[in-house]
């Protein structure tokens, strides 16, 4: 891999007429570049200023013992954050699995303990105790039963409720209500179909008319905004993104366009990506933007000598290097310097840095498989997906590498074989 050159003649450019947001963009900008800096030969900066990439390093021990203090007890500050349990487990429980870090008994245990009274009766999956069940805890508690495994999780699912549930957040335009008599967008569609698809309860009734929304929210600029006429934002693109993989259903958007918006969302200085246009660089959307290139890559049935549309180096330095505070001890991943680590950092940065360094696809001239038993053949079309190994780049130390994961549910192979 040939050397990345650092240059400030790669930062935002005003064109002259300084805003709010181009002092925000700036701001960062110096931020990262302090950084980068430090790993450039001072007398290389004249001819360009070759990085030195061979001793980034993901400090996997800190990062787990930051994980595993917040399985053993949150300060009272996070009450606010009450109706994200499910989501708190799923955040530990993947990160520890990307990172392959043991997932105990005592830990397997604590989870079902945690998850199994959030079910309601009606179905679904409740972010707390006592409150609505909504379709974003119930993604994440069926991702976080998938890490757990082992027939004990898998029971606490009751699965003809939960598909009477679903059925009841569906609506007459192919979208879904996040929660009863709540907002409607494109995380929704992606929220039924990922729960669907896993526990392949998925039907002609529940999947009408879903690919079709999905395909009313690209917008003029290419990506995909949470309901028709919004601005496209990079976690819904990968939401609809991935959604139509499950579907099988790619006809519905413009790829070429949707190709040119995700591209454009990696920013040439500091190499990780934003949300959408003129906003800052976010170590989250390592994933979703991250993540949407591999889903993408099948759908224009590219192959792994293409290799993605995007910069892998680049995004692993931003993560490496910008997203862990290396000048203490203090585990987590974070947005960008200056902010603090937090769980939903911790598992999307490690969620992307594990997509660019495995190249994850389906071989373009693969048979399709089928399986009767199952709307779409999901479960077995979602098992084609595969890791190429000559495809591999792992940016810094070798042990850098963690496990690779399906950009679809964005968690281990493992887990979603069993």
């Amino acid at each position: 891999m040939s050397p990345h050159l650092f240059s400030y003649d790669f930062r935002y450019d005003d064109n002259g007429y300084e805003t709010e947001t181009s002092r925000k963009q700036l701001e960062v900008e110096d931020s990262v570049g302090d950084i980068y800096l430090d790993s450039v030969e001072s007398s290389s900066l004249k001819y360009g200023g070759d990085i030195d990439d061979s001793k980034h390093r993901l400090f996997r021990d800190r990062h787990e013992q930051f994980l595993r203090n917040m399985i053993g007890g949150l300060p009272s500050g996070f009450k606010v954050l009450d109706a994200s349990q499910p989501w708190f487990s799923l955040w530990c429980l993947n990160s520890l699995s990307i990172m392959g870090c043991d997932i105990d008994d005592l830990l397997q245990s604590r989870t079902i303990e945690t998850l199994k009274p959030l079910q309601d009766p009606e179905g679904g999956f409740c972010g707390g105790n006592r409150q609505l069940p909504h379709l974003a805890g119930s993604y994440a508690a069926v991702l976080a039963i998938a890490l757990v495994g082992g027939e004990e999780a898998y029971r606490i699912v009751d699965r003809e409720a939960m598909y009477r549930w679903l059925m009841t957040m569906k609506n007459a335009d192919g979208s879904f209500s996040m929660h009863k008599d709540g907002e409607v967008d494109v995380r929704g569609v992606y929220c039924a179909m990922v729960i669907a698809s896993l526990l392949n309860i998925m039907t002609p009734d529940l999947v009408r008319g879903a690919a079709e929304f999905i395909g009313r929210c690209q917008t003029c600029e290419g990506g995909i905004g949470p309901f028709p006429g919004v601005e496209a934002h990079g976690g819904y693109t990968l939401c609809g993104l991935a959604a139509l993989e499950i579907l099988d259903r790619f006809d519905t958007v413009n790829l070429t366009r949707l190709a040119r918006w995700m591209s454009a969302r990696q920013l040439g200085f500091e190499g990780g990506f934003n949300g959408r246009t003129n906003k800052l660089v976010d170590g989250c959307y390592s994933y979703w933007v991250g993540g949407a290139f591999p889903i993408l890559q099948k759908a224009l049935g590219r192959a792994a000598r293409d290799d993605y549309l995007y910069d892998r180096a680049a995004l692993q330095r931003y993560i490496l290097a910008c997203c862990q505070d290396t000048k203490n001890d203090m585990g987590g991943l974070r947005d960008k310097p200056g902010k603090s680590p937090d769980l939903y950092h911790t598992m999307y940065c490690l969620v992307g840095l594990s997509l660019s360094q495995h190249y994850v696809g389906v071989d373009p001239g693969a048979k399709k498989l089928e399986d009767k038993t199952s709307v779409y053949t999901v479960p077995v079309r979602m098992m084609q997906w595969d890791v190429s190994p000559p495809q591999k780049l792992v940016l810094g130390l070798q042990s850098n590498a963690v496990v690779p994961v399906h950009p679809v549910y964005s968690i281990p192979f493992r887990p979603l074989a069993a």
